[in-house]
């Protein structure tokens, strides 16, 4: 604890140490009581040069009229160059204006111990121009739009809480209210509220005083307005306008409360109902939107062209749709639940009299589908399996009893095929001609993959030890071989 507090004090010393006390007095800037540099002139123009006067900076103070004391920056100009530059104020002093030019100095590093950095005061006045005498005026230009905007609406509230606007739009033109203001007092935080409803008497926006809190809002509002659709602006509280008495027509609060809505564009009268109506269809153009990035990222396949190949071997052509997993924005194909996912293959096709129409085919059936995938064609087939436990007890839990998927083909030949299934890359199947099933060929242990081997290819001179099983080449190998040594 000694440390920390020995630590703490040595960091304030040395902070005081850097801290330099400035003083400009009879022509001399002074810093800590040494003369660093000197300082003639009068206000708004100043010269300021090292102590045997061998450089010398001109200095103009400049105000934007009509704007404040705050909107002041000085102009430096270089008696070498003829070029200037503008700086802006930490801080200004209207009653030490001087003074402020050669904090200004300080700031910048202009001004040290040493007295004048030339080098640093030619670098920024012939560099890139800071631009400050624009920021200032443009944004009193912004203020000074603000203030006509608002004076435009010339807003008044009476003792009953009306709100009026000299430019209100109703069906009588000399209806000139556009909203309502109650005060809430105290709210259900127990610290003064206010409520702005607009002539629908839709609750526009609440004010809070302090310690305002709403649902859904990790914060608390203080001196703000939240608004129905979840914007927080600020508002002044101001109390000067009752000092006998209250009365609504006297409290300035609520004007500076409707001048912030006003301002941002919240104008009250019937204006809401249009702005919600605008927010739902935001809200459907967000929800397709969220479904289309959710399709496209899915391994899903929606309106492809390709063909089926029915049970009964008939050729169907047209856009096809599968799904093998669900979009968590919506059921979005039509496909009833999630136990038809990797089951179902939809076909849309025009029937003769011109009409679209679906076709829903099975897995358990044995389909057979493939579509255009650039220009290449995928087939995927409708496929019972052995040797995945897992599945079959997804089926009974979702009270199914369709063991079969679509499973994506990936090498074939005269009906020998290596197959995966559509989510999992690694998760490979082989079928052979005189099997209605497929062979899982990484879901079990290694002894029990020999043993689902063993009986599923049924020949004697097939040795498993001599073959990958958990590859695609291992696995083309298997089936190659197996055509050319044991196929009867």
């Amino acid at each position: 604890m000694r440390k920390a507090i020995f630590a703490a004090v040595a960091v304030l010393i040395s902070l005081g140490a850097f801290a330099q006390k400035l003083k400009v007095e009879d022509g001399e800037i002074k810093l800590d009581d040494k003369t660093v540099a000197l300082i003639e002139g009068k206000k708004p123009l100043f010269k300021i040069s090292n102590l045997d006067k061998s450089y010398t900076v001109d200095v103009e103070l400049k105000y934007l009229a009509d704007s404040g004391f705050g909107k002041r920056w000085m102009v430096v100009k270089s008696v070498v160059t003829g070029k200037t530059n503008e700086v802006d104020y930490k801080k200004f002093s209207p009653q030490n204006q001087e003074k402020s030019a050669v904090q200004a100095f300080l700031d910048q590093n202009f001004l040290t111990v040493a007295g004048l950095d030339s080098a640093a005061i030619e670098t920024y006045i012939n560099g890139e121009s800071t631009g400050v005498s624009k920021k200032i005026m443009d944004e009193q230009g912004e203020i000074a739009k603000e203030k006509a905007y608002l004076d435009s609406f010339q807003v008044n509230i009476d003792d009953a809480g009306t709100i009026y606007s000299l430019i209100a739009k109703n069906a009588d033109p000399k209806d000139k209210r556009i909203g309502y203001v109650k005060m809430v007092s105290p709210s259900t935080n127990g610290e003064l509220a206010y409520e702005i409803r607009d002539l629908d008497n839709f609750l526009v926006a609440v004010w809070y005083a302090k310690n305002g809190s709403q649902p859904g809002y990790n914060q608390t509002f203080n001196e703000e307005v939240l608004t129905f659709d979840k914007k927080i602006l600020p508002a002044k509280f101001d109390k000067s306008g009752n000092s006998i008495g209250y009365k609504m027509s006297k409290d300035k609060t609520p004007i500076n409360i409707v001048k912030a809505l006003v301002t941002n564009g919240y104008v009250l009268q019937h204006q809401a109902a249009a702005k919600i109506e605008e927010m739902k269809a935001e809200r459907v153009v967000a929800y397709e939107n969220k479904v289309t990035d959710e399709k496209n990222a899915s391994k899903n396949i929606y309106e492809q062209n390709g063909y089926v190949i029915d049970e009964k071997g008939e050729k169907r052509e047209g856009p096809i749709t599968a799904e093998f997993e669900g979009i968590k924005a919506e059921s979005s194909s039509g496909i009833a639940d999630m136990t038809a996912y990797g089951k179902t293959v939809i076909l849309k096709y025009t029937n003769a009299k011109g009409r679209s129409k679906l076709e829903v085919f099975k897995s358990k059936n044995n389909i057979r589908f493939c579509i255009d995938n650039a220009g290449k064609e995928d087939c995927y087939l409708g496929l019972k399996t052995i040797g995945n436990t897992m599945a079959a007890a997804g089926s009974l839990n979702s009270l199914s009893l369709d063991f079969s998927s679509f499973y994506k083909v990936l090498y074939e030949n005269e009906g020998y095929m290596v197959l995966v299934d559509p989510l999992e890359p690694s998760d490979f199947v082989i079928k052979i001609p005189s099997q209605e099933k497929g062979l899982y060929t990484n879901k079990s242990s290694a002894d029990k993959l020999k043993k689902n081997a063993t009986s599923y290819l049924e020949c004697d001179s097939f040795v498993f030890e001599n073959y990958d099983f958990k590859t695609l080449e291992g696995l083309t190998k298997v089936v190659e071989d197996y055509k050319s040594s044991c196929a009867k």
